[in-house]
């Protein structure tokens, strides 16, 4: 495989040290290995990330630079299903944040965090602030849904709230975009009315309820599935991987023009 020039893994320490006076923003897509339902395969989470992540690169460079994605997070709510790996809080925050301090010490200051894994929104946002603070640099959080609009999913056939939650339409159909081979239609299960939900507390990718609450799945689902991955299709998941893509790449363009303004210490100060 030739090298790739937007892939910082591939490239060598002369080439990253001459690549920190163009300033590209550095993508550090971050998934997890979880189970989405009897029809996917627990790589999901880091391989669509991974993948639109790449896209989006691949549409600015050398404007941004792409990392490899991270396979593992914290999961904890997912363990009753064999497979499931699962992180430390405390390790997954240490972890992240010092990939970012590390790419800000070579002279990186544009960092995102690009995330594929509902459960990893708390935990990114902490670790982003982390690199911040620490570092002269700054760095952002985006998930691959986050920068959606209700336009963007015209052609959704399931209820909302909660048809796109977890292995569901969206993700399902995503996955039958990138990587079909590891779909299994014919396992898919549609598992919305047994999921309890409440006027105060439900889940789907295309807004919440504004109450932030997790317990453990299987309470609510023997399937894994949050959702009807019934409904997925190909065409679906390009039409998601198209405009997650291109609206990814406009926020990395954005980001970059960013200003790193100097700090100002606004204590009074002690007279001499």
């Amino acid at each position: 495989m030739a090298k790739r020039p937007y892939f910082y893994q591939d490239l060598s320490w002369p080439e990253l040290r001459d690549l920190t006076a163009a300033d590209p923003v550095i993508v550090l897509p971050v998934g997890t290995t979880e189970q989405h339902g009897p029809h996917l395969p627990l790589a999901t989470d880091y391989l669509t990330a991974g993948t639109i992540a790449r896209a989006a690169v691949e549409q600015v460079a050398p404007r941004a630079l792409l990392m490899e994605a991270v396979p593992y997070s914290f999961n904890e709510h997912h363990m009753d299903f064999p497979g499931t790996i699962t992180i430390d809080v405390h390790t997954i925050l240490d972890y992240i944040a010092a990939i970012g301090t590390s790419v800000a010490h070579h002279g990186f200051r544009h960092i995102v965090l690009f995330n594929g894994h509902g459960s990893n929104v708390p935990f990114l946002d902490v670790a982003a602030r982390m690199i911040t603070n620490r570092a002269n640099a700054v760095c952002a959080l985006v998930s691959w849904w986050s920068l959606l609009k209700q336009e963007d999913v015209a052609w959704r056939e399931s209820t909302f709230p909660g048809g796109m939650a977890h292995g569901c339409e969206a993700e399902t159909s995503l996955m039958l975009h990138i990587k079909p081979e590891l779909v299994e239609m014919d396992k898919a299960v549609r598992t919305i009315d047994e999921v309890q939900t409440s006027d105060h507390i439900w889940w789907d990718i295309m807004g919440g309820s504004g109450v932030f609450f997790q317990e453990f799945f299987s309470r609510n689902t023997t399937t894994g599935v949050i959702g009807d991955p019934t409904v997925a299709t190909a065409e679906k998941g390009r039409q998601l991987f198209d405009v997650a893509t291109a609206r990814f790449a406009a926020f990395l363009d954005e980001f970059r023009q960013r200003e790193i303004r100097p700090r100002k210490d606004l204590h009074a100060q002690p007279e001499n």
